[in-house]
């Protein structure tokens, strides 16, 4: 393995980082989903301005409506040393007033950053939706 690549251990760390987030918000786990973020993270939603900070995050992620599942399709990390980039894509499930299933296609692009004690957190991510 070259110098600075990241290794087998981190990806796995970083894909595990992702998922959970996810599953943090399918869990309506807020708080959990927030102690994946730095605490100077810039969240990209479509056609809004950017989220940046925790106290922001936090007031962003209040407002999400329910999500019954996310189905990840395909996830590829990389980086080196300190800075990784996931690029995910996924298939967000929700419900309709009437509790039909609805299916939203989407992906993301997440920067990531090894903190002292070794763990990842997201520093910036943008997401939008895919046909």
């Amino acid at each position: 393995m070259a110098e600075g690549v990241l290794s087998e251990r981190d990806r796995d760390a970083i894909e595990q980082v992702v998922r959970t987030t996810l599953g943090n918000i399918t869990d309506g786990d807020r708080e959990s989903w927030l102690g994946h973020w730095t605490q100077d993270a810039r969240l990209m939603p479509p056609g809004r301005p950017d989220v940046t900070g925790h106290d922001q995050l936090a007031a962003w992620i209040r407002d999400w409506p329910p999500v019954r599942r996310f189905e990840v399709e395909s996830m590829v990390v990389e980086g080196a040393g300190d800075l990784a980039v996931a690029i995910c894509s996924f298939v967000r499930v929700t419900e309709d007033a009437a509790g039909a299933e609805e299916r939203q296609p989407a992906r993301q692009v997440l920067k990531l950053r090894r903190q002292p004690d070794g763990t990842w957190l997201i520093a910036a991510a943008i997401f939008n939706a895919r046909q």
